[in-house]
């Protein structure tokens, strides 16, 4: 039998970077405003957005998963139907 070892190297491109970066900006704009808006204690205000801005962080440049789908969701958009 053939020992064969297959490696597969995935590279993104910028263009899935840049993607990321906007949705993650996007996204904890977005939360951080509605913290802004819903507390009003300062010193509580301040921990919930870090918080919040560390779990944003998290879920789109760290996790595998929440990276994935958004990348098949970018390919999803960028798809052109004829």
């Amino acid at each position: 039998m053939l020992d064969v070892k297959m490696e597969a190297t995935v590279t993104r491109g910028p263009e899935s970077w840049q993607f990321f970066a906007f949705v993650f900006a996007a996204i904890a704009s977005f939360l951080l405003s509605i913290v802004d808006d819903l507390v009003v204690l300062q010193w509580l205000r301040i921990i919930l957005k870090a918080a919040v801005f560390l779990l944003a962080f998290y879920l789109f440049m760290v996790n595998v998963r929440i990276r994935n789908r958004l990348i098949l969701f970018l390919v999803w958009v960028k798809t052109e139907k004829h």
